[in-house]
């Protein structure tokens, strides 16, 4: 079972370029997206490499988070969609136990704020995205009403 301590909203933020990867933003903090510096090109990377197609968007910014307690770090990414209201979309993506990189929900989500939280009625960690809840159902991340 998965378990965090937090149900702050987490913004989304644009930062200064750095040159060094930096830790995931915690828990109950601002999320720190930039578009330019090592945390991009190690998402981008990633993104290719896993065919992860939000990600591959050359106007994609990216972050680190980590939603769970453990090893396990994830990457929100953020980048201009023309389906989108407010010509946003955010996706995350975490490595999976075999290795490879996947997708939290089927399709990127229309959304500018994300945060963790609350918990769903079996104890886990719901995402909220500017006001709606996602929880794991399954493959992906779905749009729940609790």
């Amino acid at each position: 079972m998965r378990k965090t301590a937090c149900l702050t909203l987490l913004s989304l933020a644009v930062l200064p370029p750095s040159t060094a990867i930096a830790a995931p933003t915690p828990r109950g903090q601002v999320i720190a997206i930039t578009c330019t510096g090592a945390v991009v090109t190690e998402g981008r990377k990633v993104a290719k490499d896993n065919d992860l197609k939000h990600g591959q968007n050359p106007k994609a910014c990216f972050g680190r988070m980590q939603i769970y307690d453990g090893p396990n770090r994830q990457f929100v990414v953020v980048a201009p969609s023309t389906s989108c209201p407010g010509g946003k979309a955010i996706d995350v993506y975490e490595r999976s136990n075999a290795g490879s990189w996947y997708s939290f929900f089927e399709k990127p989500v229309c959304g500018s704020k994300l945060s963790i939280g609350p918990k769903d009625p079996w104890g886990d960690w719901m995402l909220t995205i500017d006001g709606k809840h996602y929880d794991s159902r399954g493959q992906f991340y779905v749009p729940v009403t609790y």
